[in-house]
């Protein structure tokens, strides 16, 4: 182990995707990391199959070689029956689409691109006891025999779902329970199937090393104590799984809890929760290797700025912002999801949980809780809208000599944002045909943006946009928000420049 320094900037608890990829970007941005991890690597780690925007991730953090092993399974298809009791959705494969991994050892391999970064490892050990102080946070730390006390001006707990006390949990979803096992298969077996049954759902995949996984996810209430006996009678049941039936028994039935939850005081005192340990999303996404990765990226940014200024309340508030973001739209996604199931009429413990959910933080109110409470009620979930392709040049040149001003049912407002590492507020651009508050539209700013060509041709904006940005990506903004009706022709619309 290398000689470690007296003061770390950053100490991270945990050596799972989401604490490492904090570390990375934070030792990019020249900070002094440590990190503690209970378990030696590698060890055995569920969570292999991985969402497409996981390549974007890793190709950000300069590690994109880490998921080019021959041994990861990619393109599978998959077999789905959900929406409809007696139809199976064939889902293609798809290149670049999703990943199964080995997370043992890419959970090993990251770590070992890290520590070249320059993270100082402690592995295996455990944290004793963590004390707040003036400076930070002082640690003590047993590894072996041996005993010792670790300061750091912040510290991220990465420690995942398990490292998590079941009073610091607030429950964003019904309650969960996964049984599964692994089957032993060929390269016959190779695509992923879904279906939905009376008592939850199932999902079987094929994984790494010639195995193929069976989960069943269903309410604590119905599984019966036998859990083997469980997942076979939910099996029987099924279409896409019965065949595997007389399969199972070779391997270890095994369960854990997969109920979502968010922490309830996830940033106390510099003691910042990441990863599973900050939320928990529900196993219906497979996407939550991602979404705590992406978070993590964020809380990267929060922590720079916190370091650069410990006295700004922007670094916290945007932390918070940001997770409340990523649980109500996980939320509201997730139920929606639920009720298209054709079992959403039955009757049985796990449908009609998730059919009535109603987020209760009576017993857990905080000033976090009450912020995510408040949003949780208020927002429905955002659909991405399927754009059908736009003639760009047609349009374009269609109001080539015409003046065009901003539209005047847009309006600002000041929101958080990114620029260079660093927290900031910056002007977003709100419109009913924008799903969200907008600060940039293709790395553009868009509040200097529009005050720069409000009541100006199109013909002279394109050739002025030319010189700075290149004309196709002129075009593409300008035909974007013409088209969305955030810039309009009508002069009379005008007595929208006391915005600008």
């Amino acid at each position: 182990m290398k000689r470690l320094p007296e003061i770390f900037d950053v100490f991270i608890l945990g050596a799972g995707p989401a604490g490492l990829c904090a570390a990375i970007r934070l030792l990019e941005m020249g900070y002094t990391v440590g990190m503690l991890e209970q378990e030696q690597f590698p060890r055995p780690q569920i969570g292999e199959s991985l969402s497409p925007g996981i390549r974007n991730i890793f190709e950000y953090l300069n590690a994109k070689h880490l998921l080019e092993d021959p041994t990861y399974l990619e393109n599978c298809a998959a077999k789905v029956i959900w929406e409809n009791k007696e139809q199976v959705y064939n889902r293609p494969a798809q290149i670049k689409g999703g990943i199964i991994v080995d997370r043992s050892k890419l959970d090993q391999d990251l770590l070992e691109f890290t520590v070249s970064k320059g993270l100082h490892i402690i592995q295996p050990a455990k944290l004793k006891q963590a004390l707040n102080s003036e400076n930070g946070w002082l640690l003590e730390i047993t590894a072996g025999l041996d005993e010792f006390k670790i300061s750091s001006k912040i510290v991220l707990d990465a420690k995942g779902r398990k490292g998590t006390l079941l009073k610091e949990r607030m429950s964003i979803a019904p309650s969960a329970v996964a049984v599964w096992t692994h089957i032993e298969t060929n390269s016959a077996c190779n695509e992923a199937l879904i279906e939905a049954v009376e008592e939850g759902w199932l999902w079987g995949s094929p994984v790494c090393g010639n195995r193929y996984r069976i989960m069943t996810f269903t309410d604590p209430i119905a599984l019966k104590k036998n859990s083997e006996s469980h997942l076979l009678e939910v099996i029987r049941k099924t279409k896409l799984f019965s065949p595997f039936v007389n399969k199972i028994g070779g391997e270890a039935i095994e369960t854990c809890s997969v109920t979502s939850f968010v922490n309830q005081n996830p940033w106390n005192n510099g003691f910042i929760k990441i990863g599973e340990a900050a939320f928990t999303l529900d196993p219906l996404s497979s996407t939550g290797v991602e979404k705590a990765m992406r978070f993590s990226l964020q809380v990267a940014i929060a922590i720079n700025t916190y370091l650069k200024d410990p006295d700004s309340p922007h670094p916290k508030d945007f932390y918070e912002e940001k997770l409340i973001e990523s649980v109500v739209s996980h939320a509201h996604w997730t139920a929606d999801y639920y009720r298209n199931a054709w079992t959403s009429n039955e009757k049985t413990e796990f449908w009609t949980k998730r059919t009535n959910f109603q987020l209760d933080v009576s017993k857990n109110e905080t000033d976090f809780t009450l912020k995510l409470e408040k949003e949780f009620n208020t927002n429905g979930i955002l659909f991405e809208k399927k754009q059908e392709p736009i003639p760009v040049d047609f349009i374009l040149y269609r109001f080539w000599n015409e003046e065009i001003v901003v539209s005047p049912h847009a309006t600002f407002k000041t929101v958080y944002a990114i620029s260079k590492d660093s927290i900031v507020l910056k002007e977003a651009l709100l419109h009913p045909n924008l799903e969200r508050p907008s600060v940039y539209l293709d790395q553009i700013e868009l509040f200097p943006f529009l005050k720069n060509i409000n009541g100006k041709v199109v013909s002279s904006i394109v050739a002025h946009l030319n010189t700075t940005i290149g004309i196709e990506k002129s075009k593409k903004i300008l035909v974007f928000l013409l088209s969305n009706h955030l810039l309009v022709v009508d002069k009379k619309e005008q007595e929208f420049n006391h915005y600008l």
